[in-house]
């Protein structure tokens, strides 16, 4: 989840709700000065951004009062200021005492409801999940009163949600979140977004642990066409999809569109990991055993014999999975009419295996 861009969303939310609230004299003061510290805040200026913000906030108090809303607004943009630098403890003090203001005011609901989903972003990014998931549920809260309707950031909540608990492993809760997160996403034409594309591929993982592999397949072909030929194509997340749905594909004797998944999860290992991992053995036999299924044996063959000796390598003759890949790789020269090879290899795989027993 990206809370850095969730909170720069709400820090211009908070203007467009504040505007028209006050005559052109109380405000030309400290909304100029507002103005500048976001233009520096951009920029990346984020020291002279703080001052700014608290330069406002002291005319701001004069001019309105230390509980107006006003107040927390700019105290909201100093703390997305201070989490920008990740400078948790005074962007967590900014944020409660917003909070601490808004509150006060019933009638600021979506100004407090935003500035929550700020703090509980902050509290996910530094790891506080027990902290975050209730001012997520509190925001969320309002968002579903009709009078304070606001699907994105109705979103925000609810993707907030969905992270906390999957990151838990409770994915009866996160699965509904994140399947309402993508209803919300494309009631607002963003179905294509990043943040939904992270969201089928985590509702294809909880299929995919499931067995559900019916449901799984659109879920991370979903992700990957989303991801395409952004950066996110050779992320770890865009190799595991490609990798899983090939598999799943290929169980399914989908060869066709398996072929291509399965040999772009092997290179993009490759170039992430290096070619002597056991993530790319694990990616050649893959691969090698859709070429079997195939009955591509001169295309498995090099493939079979690189992953074995990787995973002998690293792991040592005696590993179980060392013995499985011997056994893959003896039943292919079998099939190449290669029966002495085969049978050197079968040897040592019992052999291997009866020492252990």
């Amino acid at each position: 989840m990206n809370w850095n861009k969730m909170t720069l969303a709400a820090l211009f939310t908070f203007f467009v709700l504040m505007g028209g609230r006050y005559t052109p004299a109380q405000s030309q003061g400290w909304n100029a000065t507002t103005s500048s510290a976001m233009a520096a805040s951009q920029r990346g200026e984020y020291a002279v951004a703080q001052t700014l913000y608290k330069q406002a906030i002291e005319m701001q108090k004069q001019t309105l009062g230390a509980d107006d809303p006003a107040v927390a607004t700019s105290l909201n943009n100093l703390a997305v200021s201070y989490q920008d630098q990740s400078l948790y403890p005074q962007a967590e003090q900014a944020y409660l005492q917003a909070v601490s203001i808004l509150e006060k005011n019933t009638t600021q609901e979506p100004l407090t409801a935003l500035t929550l989903n700020n703090l509980a972003a902050l509290y996910y990014e530094e790891g506080a999940d027990t902290k975050a998931e209730p001012l997520y549920k509190r925001a969320l809260g309002i968002w579903e009163k009709p009078e304070n309707k606001s699907t994105a950031n109705e979103t925000v909540s609810v993707i907030g949600l969905a992270d906390i608990y999957h990151s838990r492993n409770e994915d009866t809760k996160a699965e509904p979140m994140y399947l309402r997160a993508l209803t919300l996403w494309n009631e607002q034409g963003k179905s294509d977004s990043m943040e939904a594309a992270d969201a089928l591929f985590h509702l294809g993982e909880m299929y995919h642990s499931r067995s559900n592999n019916t449901d799984a397949a659109p879920m991370y072909a979903g992700a990957l066409a989303i991801w395409g030929n952004t950066a996110q194509a050779n992320s770890p997340e865009a190799i595991t999809a490609q990798a899983t749905l090939g598999e799943i594909y290929r169980a399914e004797g989908k060869y066709t569109e398996a072929e291509p998944l399965l040999a772009q999860s092997l290179k993009a290992t490759e170039l992430r990991l290096g070619a002597d991992t056991l993530e790319t053995a694990t990616n050649m036999s893959h691969l090698a055993l859709l070429y079997y299924c195939e009955s591509k044996y001169d295309a498995a063959e090099p493939l079979y014999r690189k992953a074995l000796e990787i995973r002998e390598r690293n792991l040592g003759a005696d590993d179980s999975t060392v013995q499985q890949t011997k056994q893959f790789y003896a039943a292919l020269l079998r099939q190449e009419g290669r029966k002495a090879e085969a049978q050197k290899l079968e040897a040592q795989a019992s052999a291997n295996a009866a020492a252990h027993l």
